[in-house]
């Protein structure tokens, strides 16, 4: 055996560039006097780093390229740079990290700066050449652009709660000055704000993480909450005429116990709904669904108290005729406007819709357009995709999206990196199971290329020894002998940070903790080619049969995992959540029928939901996976209100129905239309998350207001469930239609006020 060579000194650790200038070291006076002839020449010759001595693959940073006859490179559209920065590591552990936002770990704040600045300098095109374009990614990039793209649309969701607060104003009060109700209104929008308060405060004080999607939440809760405001306040407005005679607190009493018995069948049922849904394994999902239960529960007590308190307030001020908005100001000899008495959607479902809804040709079209959805829905969910990309969370518009569109073009070898992390082993026993598993890794079609100091420790045993230990054990001495010299090398000094040594060194000999082989994935553009790609590699390791840890990794392995299990997990959560839908209506609405129609109402719409996200280009993703869990917390609202209002009325189906629909109507849809009001500008969000929540819940505002306000009254006038024996007696079409166009001032605590009659 020859003997080794002389070790040479460490060389110095420091950041560098993978640069195609690195042929002529940088130099800028050598560059500046090159010929065209000669740029070809020196960069098909060149293959080590001139400024750090190790191999490099010059041609490899090209894209675009074009050969001639000999299979020499003579033109390329692109170059690859890659710069690479050491982080301070004691800065880190002291805790002096940057936000490390998108980052898949810290970073020192020195570092985090310079690549802002990075950014800013390299992205300004002042004095370029023309024709010449840079396209840049820096590593807080990602997370820096997908954050701000959900933080730039929370604008549009401001402007959305403003158009909110101005429909909730104009249906809960009427156009007069003792009439009008913008301090209930605001109010009541307040109280929504608490909830989401709580939600977040609890969520926060116990460490539940918080992510970007997270920031849909108080849509959620503004769609249940203004749906619980407009309940109370129809049950109030549907009190009779001897009923609204009584005192304040037994017409608020007699209000609530339509309304309060609506929301609270509502509120637990969707409490229930997503606590279920956070027993999932998706960390995303589970949290998500954690902060939506507590601010449900949260919600529920705020509008049962805190807006129920400030109604009868601001129904003490009406009664009284102080103004709206200046409550200590009293309208003396105040007669109401004849135009501010009109509600129009309340005429509508009193004499319009309710008439014609259930005539025999209206209830067979129904059933009947029903039906033909439902069959053409199913048909658009068996081709419903399950994929997920991260590119989707970044605009199209930005830096980074048009980086990694030139990258995918032109480098289409260049994948996700990844990197197999071996523990404590015996490395001179178990050369041949690494030799083994960089085999199996150079063969798989999903590997572009592997990046390994096993490959380049054999060439350097063999030039320096004439030992050829491909595939072979060594004696450990002799192992140690030839890693201490391989990596004082110059062709092995780049894989210094591949290792970590007992207590830092390798001297007097290298004990290894721990190593690492590099690999690079093909582009993969579709998830089964990235979930096959990651298993095959799962596989490659397990087979090698290592005795100690080994185990491969790679940033994008954590969303091909989700990927992964996401459908499984999707109609587990569904299934369990419409199972609690339909225990918990069972429970509290006492009536079989009645929670099997609901349940019915919930299915529909989730299936048609799901096909439509099939039409509009939507995937089973984390994202569309939350969205639908929230559909249903907001599609069984509408069904049971009607439901419930069903239960309550007596006599024949069709008067029940009538009934029903005129009073729960107007509060249903308005609840529904004041959710999709809130988000209707999200509509050209570049955001994924804001896009495919307008999607879905575009698609859950028609289809579930069409099932609840359409097919389900259908359904229970055919075949509705008896009612309860409390239930109260429908009354009179007559009596109904009147008493949406006639007025009486009463007289109540020595206050007069206007009351339809």
């Amino acid at each position: 055996m020859d003997a080794l060579p002389e070790v040479q000194a460490a060389p110095e650790m420091a950041c560098y560039e993978l640069n195609l200038l690195d042929v002529w070291q940088d130099n800028e006076t050598t560059i500046q006097g090159l010929t065209d002839e000669d740029v070809i020449k020196d960069v098909n010759a060149a293959n080590t780093s001139a400024t750090l001595g190790f191999p490099l693959d010059f041609i490899g940073l090209l894209g675009g390229v074009q050969t001639n006859a000999e299979g020499l490179v003579v033109e390329a559209r692109s170059a690859l740079t890659t710069i690479l920065m050491e982080v301070n590591r004691t800065e880190v552990d002291m805790g002096d990290v940057g936000t490390g936002e998108g980052l898949s770990e810290d970073v020192d704040l020195e570092l985090y700066e310079w690549e802002a600045q990075f950014i800013r300098v390299v992205g300004n095109d002042t004095g370029r050449p023309e024709g010449l374009n840079v396209y840049l990614q820096s590593a807080r990039s990602y997370g820096e652009i997908s954050g701000d793209t959900i933080v730039g649309d929370v604008f549009y969701l401001a402007v959305g709660m403003l158009l909110l607060f101005v429909y909730v104003q104009v249906m809960l009060g009427k156009f007069n000055l003792v009439e009008t109700r913008p301090v209930l209104s605001l109010l009541g929008l307040v109280s929504v704000g608490m909830a989401v308060g709580v939600s977040f405060g609890l969520c926060s004080a116990f460490n539940v993480p918080y992510g970007p999607v997270h920031s849909i939440l108080p849509l959620l809760m503004l769609g249940l909450g203004v749906d619980d405001m407009f309940v109370i306040v129809q049950c109030w407005n549907n009190l009779n005429v001897a009923e609204r005679r009584k005192e304040m607190k037994e017409r608020v009493g007699l209000a609530l116990r339509h309304a309060g018995v609506a929301i609270t069948i509502t509120s637990l049922t969707d409490f229930v709904a997503f606590a279920i849904g956070a027993s999932t394994v998706l960390p995303a999902l589970q949290s998500f669904c954690i902060y939506c239960a507590i601010g449900i529960i949260a919600l529920y007590v705020f509008q049962a108290t805190f807006f129920v308190a400030w109604f009868t307030l601001d129904q003490t001020r009406m009664e009284k005729h102080r103004n709206g908005l200046l409550w200590c100001y009293t309208h003396k000899h105040w007669t109401p406007n004849a135009c501010s008495q009109k509600d129009l959607c309340q005429m509508f479902f009193s004499e319009i819709y309710s008439k014609y809804l259930l005539m025999k040709p209206v209830k067979v079209l129904v059933l009947a357009v029903t039906a033909a959805v439902l069959g053409t829905c199913i048909w658009g969910v068996t081709n419903l995709r399950q994929e997920f990309n991260p590119v989707w969370f970044i605009p199209e518009s930005s830096y980074l999206y048009q980086f990694i569109s030139k990258v995918q073009y032109y480098y289409p070898e260049s994948g996700e990196k990844g990197l197999v992390y071996l523990g404590a082993l015996d490395y001179a026993a178990e050369l041949p199971s690494i030799s083994l598993l960089e085999d199996k890794m150079k063969s798989s079609k999903y590997i572009s290329s592997v990046d390994s100091w096993y490959d380049s420790l054999v060439s350097y045993t063999l030039d320096t020894t004439g030992e050829n230990i491909e595939g072979m054990a060594v004696n450990a001495s002799f192992f140690g002998e030839i890693l201490t010299g391989f990596l004082f090398s110059g062709e092995g000094g780049r894989f210094q940070q591949y290792f970590k040594f007992e207590n830092d060194t390798i001297f007097p000999e290298p004990h290894v903790l721990a190593s690492k082989l590099g690999y690079q994935h093909t582009i993969l553009n579709t998830s089964s080619q990235r979930i096959a790609a990651m298993d095959q590699m799962k596989s490659f390791v397990d087979s090698a049969n290592f005795s100690g840890f080994a185990a491969p990794i790679a940033a994008e392995y954590s969303n091909w995992e989700t990927d992964k299990i996401i459908a499984e997990e999707l109609i587990r959560n569904l299934a369990l959540a419409m199972a609690a839908v339909f225990v918990m209506t069972l429970l509290l609405l006492a009536s079989l029928i009645s929670s099997i129609y609901v349940l019915l109402c919930v299915v529909l719409t989730l299936v048609d939901v799901m096909a439509l996200m099939t039409w509009w280009g939507l995937t089973i993703d984390t994202v569309s996976c939350i969205n639908l869990v929230l559909c249903i917390g907001l599609c069984v609202d509408y069904s049971v209100h009607i439901a419930l209002h069903f239960l309550q009325i007596k006599g024949s189906r069709d008067e029940r129905v009538r009934v029903t629909v005129k009073e729960m109507g107007p509060p249903v849809l308005n609840g529904a239309f004041s959710t999709f009001l809130s988000f209707i500008l999200l509509a050209g969000s570049e955001s994924h998350v804001f896009e495919s929540f307008f999607k879905i819940f575009f698609g859950v505002f028609i289809f579930g207001v069409f099932h609840g306000l359409v097919f389900l009254p259908v359904l229970l006038s055919l075949i509705g469930p008896a009612p309860y024996s409390t239930g109260s007696a429908a009354p009179l079409d007559s009596e109904n239609i009147s008493s949406y166009s006639s007025e009486k001032m009463l007289v109540i605590n020595g206050h007069s006020y206007t009351q339809h009659m």
